[in-house]
């Protein structure tokens, strides 16, 4: 299939260019040759990741964090030349989809966490750049669950407001713990890493249903209990 191909899907299916994104989202690092054969799928366009990704043969990396944000790349050193040179060394080409994958309502990050905890008559919540990507549900005894994948401890006093027993995220500074503390909501940080395979993997397994591809590599996302 072709690489051109594969990238309209993804960006059809994920509705990336509704999205006011801090990533640039969509393929940020092309490869020589347009056929793919193998794709895959992880949380961060790491060396480790990359290096793993072209020794099961995958032509094409699929990543919720990409290595061009804001502006781009302003200085080809460092990190981001480790990531490009390996990239590169093994003709590996490269997509990320931020936010458009917290948020969606089929495969997101935060659909796929609601599902994991069984959480019934979700509902959108908690506005990042002018888009709502979390969540609100009920647990079977009634609580109100509130989850925002990631470093989303900035919603932590909104959960509280909108009713919420129990916020779930990925990661909080001190000042976001703190203001947690202070008006009494109880706060799970279960790993920002942890909490954004959900919805990878949700759209690894799509991706593998609807396209003619192979996907060699995808996170398993972790048991997380929502009771410390």
């Amino acid at each position: 299939m072709k690489l051109a191909e594969i990238t309209a899907w993804l960006d059809r299916t994920l509705n990336c260019a509704a999205f006011d994104d801090v990533s640039n989202n969509g393929l940020q690092i092309d490869r020589e040759g347009d056929e793919i054969e193998a794709v895959a799928f992880g949380v961060d366009a790491s060396v480790a990741f990359l290096e793993r990704a072209a020794k099961a043969g995958a032509q094409l990396c699929v990543v919720h964090h990409g290595i061009s944000w804001g502006g781009g790349i302003r200085r080809l050193t460092g990190s981001d030349y480790a990531v490009v040179h390996a990239a590169m060394a093994h003709n590996l080409a490269l997509y990320a989809v931020h936010l458009p994958l917290d948020a969606d309502p089929a495969v997101g990050n935060n659909r796929e966490l609601a599902r994991a905890w069984g959480l019934a008559d979700c509902e959108p919540a908690f506005s990042y750049h002018g888009h709502v990507i979390g969540l609100i549900g009920r647990l079977k005894d009634g609580r109100r669950v509130g989850v925002c994948s990631g470093g989303a401890g900035e919603f932590a006093v909104e959960a509280k407001a909108c009713g919420c027993d129990l916020y779930v995220t990925g990661e909080a500074n001190w000042g976001e713990r703190i203001a947690a503390q202070n008006v009494g909501m109880k706060m799970i940080c279960a790993g920002h890493y942890e909490t954004e395979t959900y919805g990878v993997a949700a759209l690894a397994r799509l991706f593998a249903a609807r396209l003619p591809l192979r996907v060699v590599e995808a996170p398993v996302p972790p048991p997380i209990p929502l009771e410390t």
